[in-house]
Formats: structure tokens, C-alpha cells, sequence
């Protein structure tokens, strides 16, 4: 069995510990990109409409000053977050493993399982961000990214699921077995 108190409590301190390091710059961070995001949807690019710079459209250099600095402090975000996403993967496979006595292997699949979805997430957020930046240039590389994300999510929540498979062959067995009790006593009733 995996997730003694000891090994419980240090990783609820290394989650902490990176809660503390990471989550206020991030926040910052996501602030940054929502005020870039909103002046350059909202201002920038509406006022732009008109003009043009050395035969381009002032509205893709706009969007492309943009899409650069959304895509640095996208790029700072993923760099601290990715420490933070393992720490909360590992603290929430740890729980849950606990429950059932996980082995090592067990709560090693239920990490995956669970940055996977935490990255298709974060994944499709993001996307909704980039959209509007690379639609300016053209709809069709924004319908081509999105193409690759649902590829990319669809694979990454197969085996995310699969990381679970353990867990819910754990519990479809208890299940079975109260179910197989209950049926016994009212046999016998």
C-alpha cells in the first residue's frame, strides 16, 4: 500500500510550497493576457480597421504584437504551472488511492490520468484565447489548430481514462460484491 501519513504529508507541503510560488505570478500573469486580450478584441483592432502598414494590414500586426506577448506570458504560466498541475495530480492521486489502498503503479496512473485532463483543459482555454488572435490572420489556421487540439485531447483522454481503469474495476467489484450480499440476505429473508 502507497500513501503512508508520512509520504501524504510531504506532498501536501510540496503542493502548498508551489501554491505559493507559482499561483501569484500566474494570476498576474492570466490578468496581463485577459487586459491584452480584451484592449486588443476591443480597441486595437476595431480602430485599426482602416490602416495599413507597408502593404499589411494593420490589424494582423496588431494581432501579432499580440498573439507574441500573450504567447510569452502563456509560455511563463505553463513554466510554473506544469510544477504545480504534478503537485496537485500527485496530492489528488495520493487521496484517492488512499482510499483503496493503491499500490506505487496505481497512484503512478492516476497522475497521468490526471495532468491529462488538467492539460486538455488548460489546452482548450487557451485556444479560446489564440482564436481571436489567429482568426485576424485567417478563420482556417484557427480551424486547423483547433483540428490538432481535438486530435491531441481525444488521445490524451483516452489515456487519461484509461489511467483510471483500475480504480473503477476496484469499485464495480465492490459494487458487485454489496450487490451479490444484498441479494443473498433477501434470498434467505
Amino acid at each position: 500500500m502507497v500513501g503512508s501519513e508520512s509520504s501524504s504529508a510531504e506532498v501536501r507541503l510540496r503542493l502548498i510550497k508551489e501554491m505559493r510560488e507559482s499561483v501569484p505570478e500566474m494570476i498576474i500573469n492570466v490578468a496581463i493576457i485577459a487586459m491584452i486580450w480584451v484592449f486588443t478584441k476591443y480597441v486595437f483592432i476595431p480602430l485599426a480597421q482602416e490602416y495599413v502598414v507597408l502593404g499589411i494590414p494593420l490589424p494582423q500586426l496588431i494581432s501579432l504584437v499580440s498573439l507574441v506577448a500573450v504567447a510569452a506570458l502563456v509560455l511563463s504560466i505553463v513554466m510554473k504551472g506544469h510544477k504545480l498541475i504534478d503537485a496537485i495530480a500527485t496530492y489528488l492521486a495520493l487521496e484517492v488511492g488512499a482510499r483503496k489502498q493503491a499500490t506505487e503503479e496505481e497512484i503512478s496512473d492516476y497522475r497521468a490520468g490526471l495532468r491529462g485532463i488538467f492539460y486538455v483543459l488548460i489546452v482548450s482555454l487557451l485556444f479560446l484565447i489564440f482564436k481571436e488572435f489567429l482568426n485576424v490572420f485567417h478563420p482556417a489556421i484557427s480551424a486547423a489548430v483547433l483540428l490538432l487540439i481535438s486530435i491531441w485531447s481525444v488521445i490524451t483522454l483516452i489515456r487519461a481514462g484509461r489511467a483510471f481503469s483500475r480504480l473503477a474495476e476496484h469499485y464495480a467489484s465492490e459494487w458487485a460484491s454489496l450487490l451479490e450480499r444484498r441479494l443473498k440476505t433477501d434470498e434467505r429473508a
